[in-house]
């Protein structure tokens, strides 16, 4: 029975990259907590796939309301009170998930890994900021016994979809945020990109969410033979595609996290606004390749420049 477990909780919003980025520690968390009854913490859109990874007993679902709707913020305290949680894990550590602190702040018994002010286990490294996420993770959670964290494993992920791709294909990820055009590189370069591969018989698939709909037309109607899965793909249908494809490239996005992750050699464009340190994708393994372009503003990245990295990193002569 659930109610003679102990109660643990793991707190992770997303943003979707470092979601993927965070399945190492989630299971290291459940190693260390075989016989334990683990719920997790998180936004809706991340549900179907955190209980498909059999990783959690229990998906909470937190949207995030705003901290002025004190109804909603007070419910949302009561329900996890009551779950008598003995240890809770924030790997978020933001604003929000400290403040959450505050619903247990007042009970002994309840053991705390994070960033909030005045919990039990501390991640006291000054450097948490300046380091990548998994680096980060592994310390956090060596502070409270939990170590031989690994890189995420997306092997897990069955195949739900059969898109009918020709293979070969390439995935490209031409999106971003719209306020942030700096990490936006010109759909017009994606044009190019996926004829140069389509003259070597090679299908260039785009991807994203609905707020690239409008680039991935473009980049299709530019460049006939491209495959557009734009807002028709799960997370799970991204790691099967990964796991396939021949190369990705695409804007520091969360899709791509999920390419490299699932064993795919990657191309990933930054800007200035984010900082690869922190946040670049990571290899499976050495004989995967994840490279980074970083310019001050994408709009300024050449295609030749990107030419110039698939030929001598990846060995394309496009």
């Amino acid at each position: 029975m659930i109610s003679k477990k102990k109660n643990l909780l793991v707190i992770k919003h997303g943003a979707l990259g470092d979601f993927i980025l965070s399945l190492g520690p989630f299971k290291a968390i459940r190693n260390n907590h075989p016989k334990e009854h683990i719920a997790l913490l998180t936004s809706s859109n991340f549900k179907e796939f955190a209980e498909e990874s059999n990783l959690f007993d229990e998906v909470i679902i937190d949207d995030r309301p705003p901290f002025w709707n004190i109804k909603k913020i007070l419910k949302l305290a009561s329900l996890l009170r009551k779950k008598n949680f003995y240890r809770i894990y924030d790997l978020q550590t933001s604003q929000r998930s400290c403040f959450y602190y505050n619903f247990f702040r007042f009970s002994n018994k309840v053991e705390w890994s994070g960033n909030a002010s005045g919990c039990s286990h501390p991640d006291n490294n000054v450097n948490r900021n300046k380091i990548h996420t998994i680096e980060r993770h592994k310390i956090q959670l060596a502070e409270i016994g939990i170590k031989n964290i690994q890189l995420s494993d997306l092997s897990w992920v069955k195949n739900t979809n059969n898109f009918k791709i020709k293979k070969p294909y390439v995935l490209l990820s031409p999106g971003a945020s719209p306020h942030r055009l700096k990490k936006k590189w010109p759909e017009k370069n994606y044009v190019e990109v996926a004829k140069k591969f389509v003259k070597r018989n090679i299908t260039p698939v785009i991807l994203g969410n609905s707020q690239d709909l409008e680039i991935a037309d473009f980049i299709c109607m530019n460049s006939t033979g491209c495959i557009n899965l734009v807002n028709k793909t799960t997370i799970q249908d991204l790691c099967y595609l990964g796991r396939e494809a021949l190369l990705s490239i695409g804007n520091d996005t969360g899709p791509m996290h999920i390419f490299s992750l699932s064993g795919c050699n990657s191309l990933v464009l930054f800007s200035n606004d984010s900082n690869p340190i922190r946040s670049a994708p990571r290899a499976t393994s050495k004989k995967k390749i994840v490279k980074i372009i970083q310019k001050n503003d994408l709009r300024n990245l050449s295609f030749n420049e990107v030419l110039h990295c698939l030929r001598n990193d990846f060995g394309y002569e496009l």
